[in-house]
C-alpha cells in the first residue's frame, strides 16, 4: 500500500517538480532518496546477501541487476539535491 499511495504520486510530483524546475521539491527529494537507498541498500540487500539461507537470493547478478537502479538513482538525486537551490542557475 506505501508503493501505491505514497511513493506513485511521489514519483508524479517529483518528476514534474524535476522538469519545471521547482526548488521546494529539494527536501522532500532528499528525504525521499533517503529513505530509498537505505531502505533496500540496507535491508533488502543485507537479506539478500547476509540474511537466513533460505531468504538469500539464488541468483545474485539478476538480484543486482533488478535492484542496484533502487539504490543508485536516489543517490543520484542527493547529489543534484545537495545545493541549497538546486534549480538557480548563477550567470
Amino acid at each position: 500500500g506505501l508503493s501505491s499511495f505514497v511513493y506513485g504520486p511521489f514519483y508524479v510530483l517529483l518528476a514534474w517538480a524535476l522538469i519545471t524546475g521547482k526548488n521546494w521539491i529539494q527536501l522532500p527529494a532528499v528525504i525521499y532518496a533517503t529513505m530509498i537507498s537505505s531502505i533496500t541498500g540496507f535491508i533488502v540487500f543485507g537479506v539478500e546477501f547476509f540474511g537466513e539461507p533460505h531468504l538469500q537470493t539464488q541468483n545474485a547478478l539478476k538480484f543486482l541487476a533488478f535492484n542496484t537502479p533502487y539504490v543508485v538513482l536516489p543517490l543520484v538525486l542527493l547529489a543534484r539535491m545537495r545545493k541549497p537551490e538546486p534549480f538557480t542557475r548563477a550567470f
